[in-house]
């Protein structure tokens, strides 16, 4: 069945008639660069030695100072690294609006030699979790719709059945990427931020910078409602917080 549903997916984004929305547009005219090493599944390292980080895909991570992976991290890095084999090394770059990160890492779409988009063929097989983080948002349409066919035939991380965790369940001082469950109990403003407070959970939040991404949504009408959301827990003061910079971190369940 996981077999399968990795076929259908890969096939649904690239070859079916009437879904070549669904995939990532085929594009040769990158920079070309030699990889020299895979990092783990969403990071690697050119020949020239710069350090790269594929847009639009977060993967699970692998352990550090004696931390065991996270589930899927093995996985994810194998994916890659047979990905970047399969075409020879030799890829092709295409530099976000934003290009560099807080740790300086290179942020690209990436491409093989025949032209394909690695984080869709990443997502395709459940290796990891879409992000969005303005402004380097263009393939963010492929980038759902192959997550979201991942995640309906149960492929990869999609196989934990403990995702998304409910937002209740955590302990309070859990850190890193989460994908999480909860209902807004109350929505709070600050000079900088609107904040979304979970139920017994983490505080969400957007700032005021980011809101146009936001277009119509209502703070006033969102307590109550139950969200599935995804991004990074951080802790302040103690309280676990987590910022959004996209509504695409959000699915509604009401």
């Amino acid at each position: 069945m996981i077999i399968r549903g990795l076929f259908l997916c890969l096939v649904w984004g690239w070859l079916l008639p009437g879904q070549a929305a669904a995939a990532c547009k085929i594009d040769r005219s990158g920079e070309p660069v030699t990889v020299s090493w895979i990092y783990d599944g969403d990071t690697l390292k050119l020949t020239d030695g710069r350090k790269v980080r594929l847009i639009g895909i977060n993967t699970p991570e692998k352990g550090r100072n004696g931390q065991p992976d996270e589930p899927g991290a093995a996985a994810a890095s194998a994916q890659l690294q047979s990905l970047v084999d399969g075409s020879e090394r030799r890829l092709l770059l295409r530099i976000g609006e934003q290009p560099r990160d807080r740790y300086h890492r290179l942020l690209a779409d990436i491409y093989d030699s025949q032209g394909h988009n690695l984080t869709e063929q990443l997502l395709r097989k459940g290796a990891g979790f879409v992000i969005a983080i303005p402004p380097n948002l263009a393939n963010l349409t492929c980038y759902k719709q192959a997550e979201a066919c991942a995640r309906a035939h149960g492929l990869g991380i999609w196989r934990h059945t403990r995702l998304p965790v409910a937002a209740e369940d955590l302990q309070g001082d859990e850190t890193g990427f989460k994908l999480l469950k909860g209902r807004i109990a109350r929505v709070g403003r600050s000079r900088k931020s609107l904040w979304l407070n979970l139920q017994n959970g983490p505080a969400i939040r957007i700032d005021w910078s980011d809101w146009d991404y936001f277009e119509g949504w209502e703070p006033q009408s969102l307590a109550g409602r139950r969200l599935e959301v995804r991004g990074w827990l951080y802790l302040s003061r103690g309280r676990q917080r987590m910022r959004i910079r996209h509504p695409a971190a959000v699915h509604w369940l009401d």
